[in-house]
Protein backbone atom coordinates (compact mmCIF):
# COMPACT_ATOMS: atom_id res chain seq x y z
CA UNK A 1 0.00 0.00 0.00
CA UNK A 2 1.35 3.48 -0.98
CA UNK A 3 2.35 5.12 2.56
CA UNK A 4 1.10 8.36 3.55
CA UNK A 5 3.86 11.26 3.71
CA UNK A 6 3.61 13.96 5.66
CA UNK A 7 5.51 17.56 6.55
CA UNK A 8 7.92 17.04 8.92
CA UNK A 9 6.75 18.97 12.46
CA UNK A 10 9.43 21.83 12.17
CA UNK A 11 8.88 22.11 8.44
CA UNK A 12 6.52 24.49 6.62
CA UNK A 13 5.24 25.84 3.42
CA UNK A 14 5.88 29.03 2.70
CA UNK A 15 4.55 31.30 -0.19
CA UNK A 16 7.30 33.34 -0.53
CA UNK A 17 8.74 35.73 -3.69
CA UNK A 18 9.36 31.91 -4.66
CA UNK A 19 7.41 28.78 -2.86
CA UNK A 20 9.60 27.21 -0.32
CA UNK A 21 9.72 25.00 2.32
CA UNK A 22 11.04 26.03 5.33
CA UNK A 23 12.51 24.36 8.27
CA UNK A 24 12.49 25.99 11.28
CA UNK A 25 14.85 23.54 13.43
CA UNK A 26 17.74 24.45 11.18
CA UNK A 27 17.06 27.84 9.67
CA UNK A 28 17.34 25.99 6.27
CA UNK A 29 15.11 27.65 3.15
CA UNK A 30 14.34 25.28 0.16
CA UNK A 31 12.93 26.79 -3.00
CA UNK A 32 10.37 24.28 -5.01
CA UNK A 33 8.97 24.66 -8.30
CA UNK A 34 4.94 25.30 -8.21
CA UNK A 35 4.00 21.79 -9.75
CA UNK A 36 5.19 20.53 -6.05
CA UNK A 37 3.16 23.26 -3.91
CA UNK A 38 -0.25 21.56 -4.34
CA UNK A 39 1.95 18.09 -3.15
CA UNK A 40 3.42 19.73 -0.25
CA UNK A 41 -0.01 21.17 0.86
CA UNK A 42 -1.39 17.72 0.88
CA UNK A 43 1.51 16.77 3.34
CA UNK A 44 -0.22 18.50 5.69
CA UNK A 45 -2.81 16.23 6.25
CA UNK A 46 -1.09 13.49 4.95
CA UNK A 47 -0.30 12.91 0.91
CA UNK A 48 0.30 9.69 -0.97
CA UNK A 49 3.76 9.03 -2.60
CA UNK A 50 3.54 10.29 -6.52
CA UNK A 51 4.03 7.92 -9.25
CA UNK A 52 5.95 9.85 -11.64
CA UNK A 53 9.55 9.67 -11.52
CA UNK A 54 10.63 13.54 -10.63
CA UNK A 55 7.74 13.38 -8.12
CA UNK A 56 9.60 10.52 -6.74
CA UNK A 57 12.70 11.45 -6.94
CA UNK A 58 11.51 14.78 -4.93
CA UNK A 59 9.75 13.13 -2.15
CA UNK A 60 13.20 10.83 -1.72
CA UNK A 61 15.44 14.32 -1.52
CA UNK A 62 12.95 15.25 0.93
CA UNK A 63 12.76 12.71 2.71
CA UNK A 64 16.64 12.53 3.09
CA UNK A 65 16.58 16.61 3.83
CA UNK A 66 14.12 15.36 6.63
CA UNK A 67 11.72 17.87 5.67
CA UNK A 68 8.67 15.04 5.20
CA UNK A 69 8.18 11.80 6.71
CA UNK A 70 6.22 9.31 6.44
CA UNK A 71 2.73 9.24 8.25
CA UNK A 72 0.44 5.92 9.80
CA UNK A 73 -2.47 8.22 9.05
CA UNK A 74 -4.07 11.25 8.09
CA UNK A 75 -3.20 14.74 10.76
CA UNK A 76 -4.73 17.49 11.52
CA UNK A 77 -2.28 19.99 10.47
CA UNK A 78 -3.53 23.08 8.33
CA UNK A 79 -1.72 25.08 6.37
CA UNK A 80 -1.27 28.91 6.72
CA UNK A 81 -1.20 30.11 3.30
CA UNK A 82 -1.41 33.73 2.02
CA UNK A 83 0.86 35.42 -0.73
CA UNK A 84 3.50 37.27 1.31
CA UNK A 85 4.09 41.04 0.40
CA UNK A 86 6.98 41.88 -2.19
CA UNK A 87 9.95 42.35 -0.48
CA UNK A 88 8.60 39.88 1.77
CA UNK A 89 8.68 40.63 5.94
CA UNK A 90 10.83 37.38 7.17
CA UNK A 91 12.06 38.98 10.07
CA UNK A 92 10.77 40.31 12.84
CA UNK A 93 12.83 41.92 15.79
CA UNK A 94 10.11 42.61 18.56
CA UNK A 95 11.50 44.63 21.51
CA UNK A 96 8.81 43.44 24.04
CA UNK A 97 10.47 45.63 26.64
CA UNK A 98 12.18 48.40 27.42
CA UNK A 99 13.56 47.02 31.31
CA UNK A 100 17.05 46.38 31.87
CA UNK A 101 19.13 44.53 34.43
CA UNK A 102 22.00 46.34 33.19
CA UNK A 103 23.17 49.63 31.73
CA UNK A 104 25.90 48.96 28.91
CA UNK A 105 27.63 51.48 28.04
CA UNK A 106 27.39 51.54 24.00
CA UNK A 107 23.36 50.28 24.20
CA UNK A 108 21.83 52.24 21.22
CA UNK A 109 17.97 51.99 22.83
CA UNK A 110 19.63 54.19 26.08
CA UNK A 111 18.54 54.12 29.67
CA UNK A 112 16.58 51.24 30.66
CA UNK A 113 12.62 52.28 31.15
CA UNK A 114 9.80 50.86 32.96
CA UNK A 115 7.16 49.99 29.29
CA UNK A 116 6.45 46.34 28.42
CA UNK A 117 4.59 45.38 25.12
CA UNK A 118 0.76 43.90 26.10
CA UNK A 119 0.85 40.08 25.78
CA UNK A 120 -2.60 40.54 23.85
CA UNK A 121 -0.05 42.82 21.05
CA UNK A 122 2.65 39.91 21.12
CA UNK A 123 0.28 37.42 20.45
CA UNK A 124 -0.97 39.40 17.82
CA UNK A 125 1.87 40.23 16.35
CA UNK A 126 3.22 36.87 16.39
CA UNK A 127 0.22 35.69 14.35
CA UNK A 128 0.28 38.01 11.73
CA UNK A 129 4.04 37.50 11.15
CA UNK A 130 3.20 33.96 10.51
CA UNK A 131 0.06 34.64 8.26
CA UNK A 132 2.75 37.23 6.52
CA UNK A 133 4.91 33.85 5.61
CA UNK A 134 7.43 35.31 8.31
CA UNK A 135 10.38 32.90 8.65
CA UNK A 136 12.27 34.70 12.07
CA UNK A 137 10.95 36.02 15.12
CA UNK A 138 13.65 37.47 17.11
CA UNK A 139 12.50 38.57 20.85
CA UNK A 140 14.83 41.55 22.62
CA UNK A 141 14.54 44.23 24.36
CA UNK A 142 16.11 45.72 26.91
CA UNK A 143 16.40 42.28 28.55
CA UNK A 144 12.93 40.24 27.62
CA UNK A 145 13.02 38.07 30.81
CA UNK A 146 11.99 40.74 32.54
CA UNK A 147 8.77 41.48 30.60
CA UNK A 148 6.19 40.29 33.84
CA UNK A 149 4.13 38.00 31.09
CA UNK A 150 7.75 36.46 29.34
CA UNK A 151 7.04 32.97 30.58
CA UNK A 152 3.19 33.15 29.36
CA UNK A 153 5.14 34.68 25.76
CA UNK A 154 7.55 31.64 26.47
CA UNK A 155 4.56 29.42 25.32
CA UNK A 156 3.44 30.88 22.58
CA UNK A 157 6.33 30.84 20.15
CA UNK A 158 6.42 26.97 20.41
CA UNK A 159 3.21 26.74 19.13
CA UNK A 160 3.71 28.81 15.75
CA UNK A 161 5.72 28.25 11.91
CA UNK A 162 8.34 30.33 12.88
CA UNK A 163 11.59 30.19 14.16
CA UNK A 164 11.88 31.46 17.51
CA UNK A 165 14.80 33.57 18.76
CA UNK A 166 15.92 35.08 22.41
CA UNK A 167 18.26 37.77 22.82
CA UNK A 168 19.52 37.91 25.63
CA UNK A 169 22.51 39.41 28.09
CA UNK A 170 22.41 35.93 29.62
CA UNK A 171 23.15 37.24 33.13
CA UNK A 172 19.22 35.76 34.13
CA UNK A 173 19.72 32.62 32.74
CA UNK A 174 20.73 29.72 34.80
CA UNK A 175 20.10 25.70 34.45
CA UNK A 176 16.25 25.90 35.33
CA UNK A 177 15.77 29.14 33.14
CA UNK A 178 17.36 27.47 30.50
CA UNK A 179 15.37 24.41 30.45
CA UNK A 180 11.53 25.82 30.48
CA UNK A 181 12.63 27.92 27.29
CA UNK A 182 10.68 27.00 24.28
CA UNK A 183 12.50 29.03 21.81
CA UNK A 184 15.06 27.26 19.17
CA UNK A 185 18.07 29.74 19.22
CA UNK A 186 19.45 31.86 21.97
CA UNK A 187 21.31 34.64 21.26
CA UNK A 188 23.92 35.93 23.96
CA UNK A 189 25.91 39.08 23.83
CA UNK A 190 29.39 38.53 24.59
CA UNK A 191 31.77 41.54 24.38
CA UNK A 192 35.09 40.50 24.53
CA UNK A 193 36.67 38.02 27.23
CA UNK A 194 36.05 39.57 31.07
CA UNK A 195 37.97 42.46 31.31
CA UNK A 196 36.51 44.21 28.13
CA UNK A 197 33.04 42.87 28.17
CA UNK A 198 32.53 43.73 32.08
CA UNK A 199 33.92 47.15 30.72
CA UNK A 200 30.75 47.82 29.34
CA UNK A 201 28.38 45.59 30.84
CA UNK A 202 29.36 45.81 34.51
CA UNK A 203 31.06 43.75 36.80
CA UNK A 204 30.69 39.86 36.72
CA UNK A 205 28.55 40.49 33.75
CA UNK A 206 30.66 38.17 31.34
CA UNK A 207 30.86 35.00 33.77
CA UNK A 208 27.05 34.84 34.04
CA UNK A 209 26.64 35.17 30.16
CA UNK A 210 29.56 32.19 29.43
CA UNK A 211 27.60 30.28 32.48
CA UNK A 212 24.25 30.86 30.64
CA UNK A 213 25.91 29.63 27.32
CA UNK A 214 27.13 26.65 29.07
CA UNK A 215 23.31 26.11 30.58
CA UNK A 216 21.66 26.74 27.31
CA UNK A 217 23.67 24.05 25.34
CA UNK A 218 23.33 21.69 28.35
CA UNK A 219 19.22 22.29 28.04
CA UNK A 220 19.34 21.28 24.39
CA UNK A 221 19.18 24.82 22.75
CA UNK A 222 20.97 26.20 19.98
CA UNK A 223 22.88 29.04 20.64
CA UNK A 224 24.68 32.03 18.86
CA UNK A 225 26.79 35.19 20.26
CA UNK A 226 26.39 38.20 19.40
CA UNK A 227 29.71 40.67 19.76
CA UNK A 228 30.14 44.72 19.53
CA UNK A 229 33.59 46.18 18.93
CA UNK A 230 34.50 48.84 20.99
CA UNK A 231 37.73 50.25 22.28
CA UNK A 232 37.90 47.75 25.06
CA UNK A 233 37.83 44.31 22.92
CA UNK A 234 40.24 45.09 19.65
CA UNK A 235 42.95 42.93 21.40
CA UNK A 236 40.57 40.51 22.00
CA UNK A 237 39.52 39.07 19.28
CA UNK A 238 42.02 35.67 18.85
CA UNK A 239 40.58 34.67 22.36
CA UNK A 240 37.38 35.44 21.75
CA UNK A 241 37.02 33.36 18.61
CA UNK A 242 38.61 30.48 20.75
CA UNK A 243 36.14 30.86 23.04
CA UNK A 244 33.67 30.95 20.89
CA UNK A 245 34.93 27.90 19.00
CA UNK A 246 34.80 25.82 22.15
CA UNK A 247 31.24 26.61 23.21
CA UNK A 248 30.29 25.36 19.76
CA UNK A 249 27.83 28.33 19.09
CA UNK A 250 26.06 28.18 15.65
CA UNK A 251 26.42 31.40 15.30
CA UNK A 252 29.15 34.42 15.73
CA UNK A 253 27.78 37.87 14.94
CA UNK A 254 30.11 41.10 14.87
CA UNK A 255 28.84 44.56 14.23
CA UNK A 256 30.32 47.58 14.94
CA UNK A 257 28.33 50.35 16.92
CA UNK A 258 27.06 54.13 15.67
CA UNK A 259 27.35 56.79 18.05
CA UNK A 260 23.31 56.77 19.18
CA UNK A 261 21.97 55.68 22.76
CA UNK A 262 24.25 55.20 25.44
CA UNK A 263 27.87 55.28 22.87
CA UNK A 264 26.61 58.99 22.49
CA UNK A 265 28.19 59.54 25.94
CA UNK A 266 31.03 56.52 25.80
CA UNK A 267 32.65 58.04 21.96
CA UNK A 268 35.84 56.96 23.45
CA UNK A 269 34.99 52.98 23.24
CA UNK A 270 33.98 53.93 19.52
CA UNK A 271 36.03 52.36 16.71
CA UNK A 272 36.84 53.86 13.88
CA UNK A 273 35.56 51.86 10.49
CA UNK A 274 39.41 50.90 9.14
CA UNK A 275 40.13 49.35 12.50
CA UNK A 276 36.88 47.67 12.98
CA UNK A 277 36.17 46.27 9.27
CA UNK A 278 38.73 43.36 8.98
CA UNK A 279 37.04 42.39 12.82
CA UNK A 280 33.63 42.16 11.34
CA UNK A 281 34.60 39.08 8.63
CA UNK A 282 35.36 37.24 11.44
CA UNK A 283 31.87 36.78 11.54
CA UNK A 284 30.14 33.57 10.49
CA UNK A 285 26.31 31.95 10.31
CA UNK A 286 22.99 33.62 10.02
CA UNK A 287 23.01 32.97 6.21
CA UNK A 288 20.15 36.11 4.87
CA UNK A 289 17.88 33.40 3.27
CA UNK A 290 18.45 34.93 -1.00
CA UNK A 291 17.30 38.12 -0.06
CA UNK A 292 15.50 40.17 -2.88
CA UNK A 293 18.03 40.77 -5.77
CA UNK A 294 18.40 44.33 -6.04
CA UNK A 295 17.35 45.72 -2.38
CA UNK A 296 19.86 46.85 0.23
CA UNK A 297 20.04 45.90 3.81
CA UNK A 298 17.09 45.32 5.61
CA UNK A 299 15.14 44.69 2.89
CA UNK A 300 13.01 41.93 4.50
CA UNK A 301 13.19 43.25 8.32
CA UNK A 302 11.08 45.37 10.56
CA UNK A 303 11.10 45.95 14.02
CA UNK A 304 8.21 46.37 16.51
CA UNK A 305 9.35 49.04 19.63
CA UNK A 306 7.87 48.06 23.50
CA UNK A 307 5.83 50.74 23.21
CA UNK A 308 4.51 49.48 19.90
CA UNK A 309 5.78 51.53 17.14
CA UNK A 310 7.29 50.31 14.15
CA UNK A 311 10.31 50.99 12.69
CA UNK A 312 12.53 49.86 10.11
CA UNK A 313 14.81 48.30 12.23
CA UNK A 314 15.99 48.88 15.92
CA UNK A 315 18.02 52.03 15.07
CA UNK A 316 14.96 53.77 14.05
CA UNK A 317 13.27 53.71 16.84
CA UNK A 318 13.20 57.17 16.35
CA UNK A 319 11.27 57.30 13.54
CA UNK A 320 8.37 55.27 13.78
CA UNK A 321 5.87 54.56 10.03
CA UNK A 322 3.19 53.41 12.35
CA UNK A 323 2.04 51.35 15.13
CA UNK A 324 1.10 47.68 16.30
CA UNK A 325 -2.63 48.19 16.61
CA UNK A 326 -2.50 49.39 13.12
CA UNK A 327 -1.10 46.08 12.00
CA UNK A 328 2.22 44.35 10.83
CA UNK A 329 0.75 44.50 7.13
CA UNK A 330 0.39 48.44 7.26
CA UNK A 331 3.67 49.11 8.92
CA UNK A 332 5.48 46.86 6.15
CA UNK A 333 3.85 49.12 3.50
CA UNK A 334 5.51 52.08 4.79
CA UNK A 335 8.51 50.82 4.89
CA UNK A 336 10.32 51.18 1.44
CA UNK A 337 13.00 49.42 0.99
CA UNK A 338 16.19 50.84 -0.26
CA UNK A 339 17.23 49.74 -3.65
CA UNK A 340 20.87 48.89 -4.40
CA UNK A 341 20.68 50.98 -7.26
CA UNK A 342 19.76 54.20 -4.73
CA UNK A 343 23.43 54.22 -2.70
CA UNK A 344 26.93 55.48 -3.99
CA UNK A 345 27.85 51.75 -4.46
CA UNK A 346 29.70 50.69 -7.00
CA UNK A 347 32.24 47.53 -6.03
CA UNK A 348 32.04 43.77 -6.52
CA UNK A 349 31.16 43.51 -3.33
CA UNK A 350 28.07 45.26 -3.41
CA UNK A 351 25.29 42.09 -3.21
CA UNK A 352 27.62 40.75 -0.92
CA UNK A 353 27.43 43.43 1.86
CA UNK A 354 23.83 45.08 0.70
CA UNK A 355 25.11 48.53 1.39
CA UNK A 356 25.95 47.45 4.79
CA UNK A 357 24.16 49.21 7.67
CA UNK A 358 22.33 51.81 6.36
CA UNK A 359 21.57 53.80 9.74
CA UNK A 360 25.47 53.81 10.17
CA UNK A 361 26.33 54.59 6.22
CA UNK A 362 24.45 57.50 6.98
CA UNK A 363 26.18 58.84 9.73
CA UNK A 364 29.15 58.45 7.77
CA UNK A 365 28.15 59.56 4.22
CA UNK A 366 24.25 60.16 4.52
CA UNK A 367 21.05 58.27 3.36
CA UNK A 368 22.84 57.47 -0.27
CA UNK A 369 26.73 56.77 0.92
CA UNK A 370 28.52 53.19 1.56
CA UNK A 371 29.07 52.12 5.10
CA UNK A 372 32.76 52.31 5.31
CA UNK A 373 33.16 49.36 8.09
CA UNK A 374 32.05 47.43 5.53
CA UNK A 375 33.98 48.73 2.17
CA UNK A 376 37.21 48.15 4.68
CA UNK A 377 35.67 44.38 5.27
CA UNK A 378 36.08 43.80 1.95
CA UNK A 379 38.98 45.36 1.25
CA UNK A 380 37.53 48.20 -0.97
CA UNK A 381 39.37 50.92 1.21
CA UNK A 382 42.45 50.13 2.59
Amino acid sequence: MNPLIRLSPDCSLKLLEEPSLYDRTTDELYMVNPEAVDFLIDCYGGARRPETTDGAAFVDYCLEEGLIMAAAQPTGREPRLKQSPIPSLRYLLLHITDRCNLSCRHCFLGDSGHTDLPLADISAAIDELERMQGLRLMVSGGEPLLHRDFWEMNELVGEKDLRSILLSNGTLIEADTAARLKFQEVQISLDGMRTAHDLIRGPGSFDKSVAAIRALSAAGRQVSVATMIHGGNLQDFGRLSDLVGDLDVREWSIDLPSPTGNMSDNLDLLVDPKTAGPLLARSYGGAIHEPSPGYGCGAHLMAVMANGEIARCGFYAGHPVGTLKEGLAAGWEKIKPVKLTELECDCEFVADCRGGCRFRATGYNGTTGPDLAQCYRYGVLK
